[in-house]
């Protein structure tokens, strides 16, 4: 992606926190859930007592915001719920960081809002020996990435029938489904996955993670190029993520460009 004026990098920006809010939102919609969709606030929050399955994906808080700020995460202590907060780019005030600092939350981690033109993607490279990469696309495939994902998130055991019920939101493998998923598979196992959710403007790539035995072996590569591309062939020409600093690097040799910095922060972890 060339040099990209200011007036550009602020519509990507907001293209990387859109497809964000819409595609977790999906969570606060599910069976005993709640998405509270307000003027200043976007949150949900699940049965499923950790992260990420609880928390505030936007902030845009005015007036009096410490009681708003004191009133969500009252809420979640109530509940004996850990959540998160995502800080994002348009978040309001600007001394939000400072603000969640006092009240108990922890800078977890920063992630990284990048963005791609797909016009200039790569192709797809070889695939290692006796890996098969397949989309999700019926029931047994369906159940192995939830039990991927719950793994991925360490979701307790009493929660995991939660999580499939939440998750079933997505319809994946279903037509007219918004969410992809490809996973990698060796020995009868999948070592590898990632997704990609189709919003309204822009194709976002989520849930990239391989297991330890299989790390090394370029799957991760190859499962976003292969998400990618479906991205491009069913009619988008962008492409956001949100990138650990670990895997930036990776997207970057994808052709993602880093357009802004995001920080996630989290309250204590419960014991459930």
């Amino acid at each position: 992606m060339a040099e990209i004026d200011i007036a550009k990098r602020t519509r990507l920006i907001q293209e990387i926190e859109g497809n964000l809010w819409e595609t977790w939102s999906t969570f606060g919609r599910g069976p005993a859930c709640a998405l509270h969709e307000e003027e200043d606030v976007l949150w949900l929050e699940t049965p499923i007592p950790i992260v990420p399955y609880n928390g505030v994906l936007r902030f845009h808080g005015h007036g009096d915001v410490d009681q708003r700020l004191d009133s969500i995460v009252e809420h979640f202590s109530l509940r004996k719920t850990q959540f998160m907060w995502i800080v994002h780019p348009s978040s309001h005030p600007t001394d939000l960081r400072d603000l969640l600092q006092r009240r108990g939350l922890k800078d977890v981690e920063p992630m990284f809002g990048m963005a791609m033109d797909l016009s200039g993607l790569p192709e797809l490279p070889p695939l290692p020996e006796n890996v098969q990469i397949r989309k999700v696309a019926d029931e047994r495939d369906v159940s192995s990435f939830y039990q991927f994902a719950e793994w991925r998130w360490n979701v307790p055991d009493e929660y995991r029938d939660h999580y499939a019920t939440i998750a079933a939101g997505f319809l994946l493998g279903q037509p007219g489904s918004r969410a992809h998923i490809w996973q990698a598979w060796r020995s009868g196992q999948p070592i590898s996955k990632a997704g990609v959710y189709l919003g309204s403007g822009s194709a976002g790539i989520y849930g990239v993670v391989t297991r330890p035995e299989a790390r090394g072996l370029g799957l991760a590569r190859s499962l976003t190029l292969m998400a990618l591309h479906e991205a491009r062939s069913s009619g988008y020409v962008l492409a956001v993520l949100h990138s650990t600093p670990m895997a930036e690097n990776l997207y970057k040799s994808i052709g993602f460009t880093t357009m802004a910095e995001f920080r996630l922060f989290a309250s204590e972890k419960i014991r459930v």
